[in-house]
């Protein structure tokens, strides 16, 4: 069966979280971490960093830096909070946009 145009659901927010993803990535790479797009993207933008160089930065610099690069763009009312302690050693941030648009970052630190 074929959809109609009308029956078609847009998901501005997909949209919008993936313009935001190649400049994450950067950061990323830059503090030493691998960055990934997990989920679906409906609601919010579920990242996941991993350490990925021995000269991989301490993850609250990581997340202070990915948070800068928000506040780089029009989206610069954001606000950090850190979730807490996950299993296998992963932390979890939430690094809020602006209303109910926001990313869930999870880092893998560096085991040091």
């Amino acid at each position: 069966m074929v959809k109609t145009k009308d029956q078609v659901k847009l998901n501005p927010k997909a949209s919008f979280y993936a313009v935001l993803y190649q400049d994450f990535r950067k950061v990323a790479i830059e503090c030493g971490y691998a960055l990934a797009i997990h989920g679906t993207m409906t609601n919010d933008m579920d990242l996941l960093a991993v350490a990925w160089t021995e000269e991989a930065v301490n993850p609250i610099e990581l997340v202070k830096k990915l948070n800068d690069r928000i506040g780089d763009t029009v989206w610069h009312e954001h606000n950090l909070t850190t979730a807490g302690k996950k299993p296998h050693g992963r932390i979890a941030y939430t690094l809020s946009i602006m209303g109910d648009w926001y990313i869930d970052l999870s880092v893998i630190p560096p085991k040091r």
